[in-house]
């Protein structure tokens, strides 16, 4: 599995015509063959994470623990 970053506070962009298709963010597989999904940390930014779809997404979330600690906290009482 390749390495990624690990920030959680990624954005969805499409990619642009030009942008060079690469490697899978989570499996290593090109993502031009797949259904792509790009992350950016600003919604006009270079993509920061390419992924050949949304499971390869979830489970890079999933394997990363990105999701820990960015929820807010409510509790019943509030």
């Amino acid at each position: 599995m390749c390495g990624g970053s690990t920030d959680a506070d990624k954005t969805f962009v499409l990619p642009t015509p030009s942008a060079r298709m690469a490697d899978c963010t989570y499996c290593g597989c090109r993502v031009e063959a797949h259904d792509p999904v790009y992350v950016s940390e600003s919604p006009e930014g270079e993509p920061t994470g390419r992924f050949c779809n949304y499971g390869c997404l979830a489970a890079h979330i999933d394997a990363a623990d990105l999701t820990t600690g960015t929820v807010c906290e409510w509790s019943p009482g509030q």
